[in-house]
């Protein structure tokens, strides 16, 4: 029981890292081309779909619905926790990079695990 909880101490802490950023009205640093919020959208929810993936125990990708629908739905409380802070919009077009990347997560999570990871513990 407390090995599945922890599994979910990685994907609780991107949440929460998530929820103060969203919290804040201006973030410093961010990239200044044309929609680069997106691409950031898109990468952050990538990593945090690869833990929630993690926490899941997804070993195929016929599984990667699930962390694509977990993440997809917290994107969509994000976006409209968004809408109430000072400073910050709502974008269905940031919801869509969320979820997408949420996918990307998911499916480079299975990659890693059932390609990458054999080939390092693999004894010879």
């Amino acid at each position: 029981m407390l090995k599945k909880i922890l599994k979910w101490l990685p994907a609780i802490f991107v949440a929460a890292c998530n929820f103060y950023l969203s919290s804040q009205e201006h973030l410093e640093h961010m990239p200044g081309f044309w929609n680069a919020d997106k691409v950031v959208h898109f990468f952050c929810f990538s990593g945090f779909s690869f833990w929630v993936s993690f926490a899941c125990g997804i070993k195929s990708y016929k599984k990667t619905w699930l962390p694509t629908l977990i993440i997809g739905l917290w994107a969509i409380t994000d976006e409209i926790h968004q809408s109430f802070t000072p400073g910050r919009e709502s974008s269905a077009l940031d919801w869509l990079a969320d979820t997408t990347g949420a996918f990307l997560g998911a499916v480079i999570f299975v990659f890693f695990t059932t390609k990458i990871l054999p080939k390092f513990l693999k004894k010879e």
